[in-house]
């Protein structure tokens, strides 16, 4: 009699296992192409960010180069400019002070 049951029980539980193991299979399924897809979007992202600052770098140095060509050309220009810059940040910082 105990032996009926206790194959009775067995195939309850190798059911259940078998149950757990589809469940813990698809639910690692579903982790991974979760965890894939986040990857390759954040790695597009990356990638569209790393263009950007290179187009962006290249902007600041052509710019840069512009002004060190403008500043060398006119000298006195430069002067006038640059005291008319710091007598601005002079009373901006005079102004914040307060």
């Amino acid at each position: 009699m105990s032996n009926p049951l206790y194959s009775h029980r067995e195939q309850e539980n190798n059911q259940r296992f078998d149950n757990l193991a589809q469940t813990l299979s698809q639910f690692r399924n579903t982790v991974n192409n979760d965890i894939h897809g986040s990857i390759q979007q954040e790695n597009s992202t990356l990638d569209l960010l790393n263009d950007n600052f290179s187009q962006l770098m290249h902007s600041v140095k052509r710019t840069s180069g512009d002004l060190r060509n403008v500043m060398n050309r006119n000298a006195s220009l430069t002067k006038i400019v640059g005291l008319i810059l710091l007598a601005f940040f002079v009373i901006w910082m005079l102004y914040k002070l307060r």
